[in-house]
């Protein structure tokens, strides 16, 4: 009679093999990195589906808007040269990305455009020192802008720690957190569409989400048309 000898399972493989433990746990930061870019991704191009399925002359004057700015040219090379489009549409559609999440991630590159972009104060007159000074005026403000991001969110941080909490059924103190306000009305996302306007959904959820984050930042001699 003869005996088969099972299998022996397989080993761990983190425990052996070329790779390293630094090298998997390298791979599964870079995979975090991945699936929350597709995330991101796929939450946007979603938003951008509902804009343009609810307000297609608001979606439609949105693209004609930024066709030619060289951030959409740019970014549509990108998308198609690292072929973000496989990278979503591959397996399951992911959770939809709170949109509260994306603007937070978005805040401090946007503050940091601002204080790029700003007019610089013209000086009256030419006074020794002065082109010094112009040189230093950009890192300044950017360094500034990120100084008092950094504290207005300490200081959030520390209000929600220390800030009084009560129970549900208590009148007194904060029941629960505010819910965080926002324009969306949209309620439920509609499914991810591949295809052609794959990027244009991209490009319009980003213009719904972040939005109100720009406008925030707009000059303040900008007024809407009439």
């Amino acid at each position: 009679m003869t005996t088969t000898t099972p299998p022996s399972p397989p080993a761990d493989a983190t425990a052996a093999g070329p790779l390293t433990p630094t090298d998997h746990r390298a791979f599964a930061f870079l995979g975090q990195v991945n699936s929350s870019l597709r995330q991101c991704l796929c939450t946007l191009a979603r938003h951008g589906v509902a804009l343009r399925r609810d307000d297609p002359e608001r979606a439609r004057l949105l693209l004609d808007s930024v066709r030619p700015w060289p951030f959409y040219k740019g970014g549509q090379f990108l998308f198609d040269l690292m072929e973000w489009e496989d990278l979503m549409v591959d397996g399951d559609p992911p959770p939809v990305m709170p949109a509260e999440r994306i603007v937070s991630a978005c805040a401090l590159p946007v503050q940091l455009l601002a204080a790029a972009t700003a007019e610089a104060p013209g000086a009256a007159k030419l006074v020794p020192g002065s082109r010094t000074a112009a040189a230093f005026d950009l890192p300044l403000r950017l360094l500034s802008t990120t100084a008092r991001s950094t504290f207005l969110g300490a200081a959030q941080d520390l209000t929600d720690l220390l800030g009084p909490r009560a129970a549900p059924d208590d009148d007194a103190g904060y029941a629960t957190d505010p819910e965080p306000v926002t324009d969306d009305t949209v309620t439920e996302l509609p499914p991810l569409e591949a295809g052609f306007y794959l990027y244009e959904d991209i490009a319009l959820g980003a213009l719904a989400v972040l939005g109100p984050l720009l406008a925030d930042h707009a000059p303040t001699d900008t007024a809407p048309p009439a």
